[in-house]
């Protein structure tokens, strides 16, 4: 994890109550910011995503696993190993009732996912 986007995770967890309801535009720019996801093509798709969707519009944890699963099937360094973690883990989501996501609940997913040696493939090449 980088100092820079160590700091701004830090940041948002200290400023941010964490029953602050999360909106699918700050999910998308928070994942850039910490570097979750880098890959500029990726990035750019985000952003054309985000400006299709109402701002208002409250993030859910399925539209989280969505979001993050379309952007390993995307990328260009993503490997059978990665598809078949994305098909347990999506397994693993089957009858689970999805839920809005608040920083409370998002921040800590955000964490783990940067601590994931598995996050270094996200980094742009």
């Amino acid at each position: 994890m980088h100092q820079e986007e160590k700091k701004f995770l830090s940041l948002l967890q200290v400023t941010v109550p964490p029953d602050t309801g999360l909106t699918v535009a700050s999910e998308i720019k928070i994942l850039e910011m910490l570097g979750i996801v880098s890959n500029p093509e990726l990035v750019n798709a985000m952003h054309i995503a985000s400006s299709m969707i109402p701002p208002a519009t409250q993030a859910t944890l399925h539209g989280l696993i969505t979001l993050l699963s379309n952007m390993v099937k995307q990328h260009p360094k993503a490997t059978k190993a990665h598809h078949d973690a994305l098909s347990a883990l999506l397994k693993s989501f089957t009858g689970v009732p999805d839920s809005v996501l608040t920083f409370g609940t998002f921040l800590p997913i955000c964490e783990a996912l940067m601590k994931a040696p598995a996050h270094k493939f996200g980094k742009a090449a």
